[in-house]
């Protein structure tokens, strides 16, 4: 068993990254780049990975990476894997980028009314399920998804735009013009849940 490993969520536009030591999944260190996969700037993905875990990778320190780096703009394509899929199946279908680093693959739902895909969220998907598990699941965003489970698997996706039309509204309609900058509001948002 290794002493220690890298958790990476490479976005189109950012990237975060997590050292942890596997006892009690318990995280060291974490940093954050704007060098996602469509602002490397010349870099090469191995570069950019280099950058992010100096000092933290050991020789065989394991890296396994989520997100955008396994589209075809990211580091190499991670096959998706068909909707339903085990949420075992997701840590048994790595695809290799280098020695220990690895890319989780994303999902695709493919039925008459729905083709869809997501890179990224199945991950934070599982995480969800293991602290608290249900049959349906809100994964807010950019491009929100909104997904159907049960204990052992992934039944369906479906994608909604709320994100970026939020964006839009705000930022390039009469409907936001003159508003004022957005503030967070935790209590509100509280509220709401209630």
């Amino acid at each position: 068993m290794t002493a220690r490993y890298i958790a990476i969520d490479w976005g189109s536009t950012n990237l975060r990254a997590w050292l942890y030591r596997p006892q009690g999944d318990h995280c060291l260190d974490s940093r954050q780049s704007e060098a996602g996969v469509t602002r490397l700037n010349g870099k090469s993905p191995a570069a950019v990975l280099a950058e992010v875990t100096t000092d933290w990778r050991e020789e065989n320190t394991p890296v396994v990476m989520a997100g955008m780096v396994g589209s075809n703009v990211g580091w190499k394509v991670a096959p998706y894997l068909s909707i339903p899929a085990r949420f075992s199946s997701i840590g048994e279908q790595l695809t290799s980028v280098g020695d220990n680093i690895w890319i989780i693959p994303g999902l695709c739902v493919s039925h008459d009314d729905n083709h869809n895909v997501m890179r990224g969220e199945e991950t934070q998907l599982i995480g969800a399920r293991t602290l608290a598990p249900s049959s349906l699941y809100v994964m807010p965003g950019t491009h929100c998804k909104w997904v159907q489970a049960d204990s052992q698997q992934i039944n369906d996706f479906r994608t909604v735009m709320t994100g970026e039309l939020h964006h839009l509204l705000l930022n390039h309609s009469l409907i936001g013009a003159g508003l004022p900058p957005q503030e967070n509001a935790v209590d509100a948002f509280s509220r709401g849940w209630s």
